[in-house]
């Protein structure tokens, strides 16, 4: 079976943990549904976490515990007419290690096929969890063998719950010195997705190519012009007309570090999703509010960390620069968004959805003024700025210093040489980082089967 994540936002984690051990005496048990994300075949969004109540046990010990069949029916329910995943969670009270017994194994036999029978096409699985938040979690696939599944703890950082280790490689020998054998291990196991292969993204990729990520998702269906040679790194002249993720894409598999790239000659649109879904993280490097306002949706619909990376400036008639700004925001789960921090324009938004027709019609009539003209770039600029992005995302996956009290936005003015680090609350009215969106897609799925739990 194909490796595969269970993706968890870190307060429904940390919430189901501390219920689960809110007694140490006996073993407790509890569920998680979770959605299977289209087309990726590999990633698992929980969309529910709960611990069973009282009533549903029928054996309840230190070191045994049985649940009653049709209490177990009742609270899957959901998953069963949503066609989720099902996951069981159950404790080891004062054991220092997760690991499934033998107990584990032979209910683990009887559970699993029949929910293959009655929630088919999707993998089941379940979970031993220890004091401190520590896992040990399988998938079972169609024939009932079972697999090592990774539990990703999305929040402040990218945790992974079931303990995986990994050698450090020669090549990442002096990386590791910096960021712990740990932290390059968690490097390794990443699935990144760049979007925009500019002068931003082009630099973006570079970074995480040498830095050894294990998988990179580029996305861009633009194609290198002459103008793109002085700041898309990689580009040569004889790369005009050439896509740019194809260029991406080559210097990475030179390179041979990274052990997959993907590429996606596509401008990201509705219905893209499916590109990035699957992924750890985004790293978004666009120039258009469209695609920003996508990915902003999805981070949270996905529980996907998204780094927004942009520069901008502006230059009078002799062309001196009379402002500049660059900025690297951060959002997903437990973070407020783009909306939130006004980096989402509606007056662009609805020009950038007008035809073509459409648009020169506007401009005939005056309502557009400078909406296609060029804007200034400048490789120093934009590398100053991917450096920060990308050491954003060491924070996130491989705990890089300060990762306990992460920026949520850097702000940069090159003119006056300064960063300044931004924090905001998100805006409870929000629809798409305050929760109201997840909270009511789950009354829907639940209803009040376990409000009680």
């Amino acid at each position: 079976m194909k490796s595969m994540n269970l993706r968890v936002d870190e307060r429904a984690w940390k919430r189901l943990c501390c219920e689960l051990f809110s007694r140490t005496d006996v073993e407790s048990a509890g569920l998680l549904l979770a959605e299977p994300v289209q087309g990726s075949g590999r990633t698992l969004l929980v969309r529910e976490a709960f611990p069973l109540p009282e009533v549903a046990y029928s054996i309840r010990r230190n070191d045994q515990l049985s649940i009653d069949p049709v209490a177990f029916n009742r609270l899957m329910r959901p998953a069963r007419e949503r066609g989720w995943s099902v996951f069981t969670i159950h404790t080891h009270p004062g054991a220092l290690t997760a690991w499934f017994s033998a107990a584990d194994d032979a209910g683990d036999a009887r559970l699993m096929p029949s929910l293959a029978c009655q929630i088919p096409h999707v993998p089941h699985g379940s979970i031993v969890l220890i004091e401190g938040g520590t896992a040990a979690a399988r998938v079972f696939d169609a024939g009932g063998a079972a697999s090592e599944i990774r539990v990703t703890v999305v929040g402040g950082e990218l945790a992974v719950a079931t303990g995986e280790q990994e050698n450090t490689e020669p090549w990442f020998e002096r990386q590791a010195l910096a960021l712990g054998a740990c932290g390059q291990a968690k490097l390794r196991r990443l699935r990144v997705a760049v979007v925009g292969l500019g002068g931003i993204g082009a630099m973006v990729a570079l970074q995480l190519a040498h830095l050894g990520v294990g998988e990179l998702v580029l996305i861009d269906g633009d194609l290198i012009e002459p103008s793109n040679l002085s700041r898309v790194a990689g580009a040569t002249r004889d790369d005009v007309g050439t896509l740019k993720v194809d260029v991406a894409a080559r210097y990475a598999e030179r390179l041979g570090l990274v052990r997959r790239v993907e590429r996606h000659a596509e401008f990201l649109g509705p219905g893209h999703e499916h590109l990035i879904a699957g992924c750890d993280a985004v790293i978004a490097c666009v120039d258009r509010q469209t695609p920003r306002a996508l990915l902003n949706r999805f981070s949270y619909r996905y529980l996907l960390p998204t780094i927004d990376l942009g520069t901008a400036f502006r230059v009078d008639a002799e062309g001196a620069i009379v402002g500049d700004a660059g900025r690297v925001v951060i959002i997903g789960p437990g973070r407020p968004c783009l909306a939130c921090w006004d980096h989402l324009d509606p007056d662009v938004l609805r020009i950038e959805a007008l035809s073509e027709e459409e648009r020169l019609a506007a401009r005939r009539d005056g309502y557009i003024a400078g909406a296609d003209e060029p804007e200034p770039s400048v490789i120093a600029f934009n590398t100053h700025v991917a450096g920060a992005g990308v050491v954003e995302l060491l924070r996130l996956a491989a705990g890089f210093s300060g990762a306990k009290t992460p920026p949520l936005r850097l702000a940069f003015s090159f003119t006056n040489g300064i960063v300044r680090l931004n924090r905001l609350h998100g805006r409870a009215s929000c629809d798409i980082c305050s929760g109201k969106a997840q909270a009511a897609e789950r009354d829907r799925a639940v209803g009040n089967d376990h409000t009680s739990c």
